[in-house]
């Protein structure tokens, strides 16, 4: 662990008992919706939202590389028509051996300017926000990360991830990817999304897209855990 005086914590959890299913909703549409989120990140620095020119990482062709620096951004969406309250989280793993989740659970929500220079823009409940959930990674610290493991699951509601049509995008300064969620078996509530490593001169993003079912001994995120190897301690715990 870090020999600094960072804030160290078990990961909390909360049991799935309903089997609900995980996924993301489908980018707001309209040029003004498009334009005006455009100019938002301009002004604040964010990477461009997703577009038609990004590129799709599939089974096929599952790696990319994010060159140089700057924001990196991993975006969910899902529709809000099923009323499901799904949870993008990361998972990261650091150098000096540290390591947390970075989820709305437990409001571990993250910095992007200081230590875990991950974060999570906001908790959608319902699907409504036409922005979703979004992380934010600071690749002018890139140095500092071993590991990032990108992933959604079911916090409430929802019956399928196969309804959803769910999408996740992966933009930085140096292009954009997009990942489709359209191949889950029936039952699942959670989904490893991407797993990103630093090179030299950047990231590589892997496509996983690694499907789990929780049961309440083992919830989602430390089935993820287990089969990626990251070690980190849960217990199970509830939104405020």
């Amino acid at each position: 662990m870090s020999k600094d005086d960072r804030p160290r914590g078990t990961i909390r959890l909360r049991p799935t008992a309903d089997g609900a299913q995980a996924a993301g909703r489908e980018p707001a549409t309209g040029r003004e919706q498009t334009a005006a989120r455009e100019r938002a990140a301009a002004r604040d620095g964010r990477p461009r939202p997703s577009s038609s020119a990004d590129i799709a990482l599939t089974k096929a062709a599952p790696q990319a590389r994010i060159a140089g620096r700057g924001v990196l951004q991993v975006n969910l969406n899902w529709s809000a028509a099923t009323e499901a309250d799904l949870d993008l989280g990361c998972l990261a793993a650091f150098t000096d051996g540290s390591g947390l989740a970075v989820q709305p659970l437990g409001n571990s929500f993250g910095s992007l300017t200081t230590w875990p220079y991950v974060e999570l823009d906001q908790d959608d409940r319902t699907g409504a926000s036409s922005d979703g959930e979004t992380l934010r990674i600071n690749l002018d610290r890139r140095e500092h990360f071993r590991r990032l493991l990108f992933y959604v699951y079911v916090y409430e509601g929802a019956v399928d991830f196969r309804r959803l049509g769910a999408t996740a995008t992966v933009t930085a300064p140096s292009g954009g990817f997009r990942i489709a969620l359209d191949d889950s078996p029936g039952g699942v509530n959670g989904c490893a999304i991407a797993l990103a490593a630093p090179g030299p001169d950047g990231l590589t993003i892997s496509r996983e897209v690694r499907w789990y079912t929780a049961t309440e001994r083992d919830p989602v995120q430390q089935l993820m855990d287990r089969t990626y190897g990251f070690g980190f301690p849960w217990t199970w715990g509830t939104k405020d």
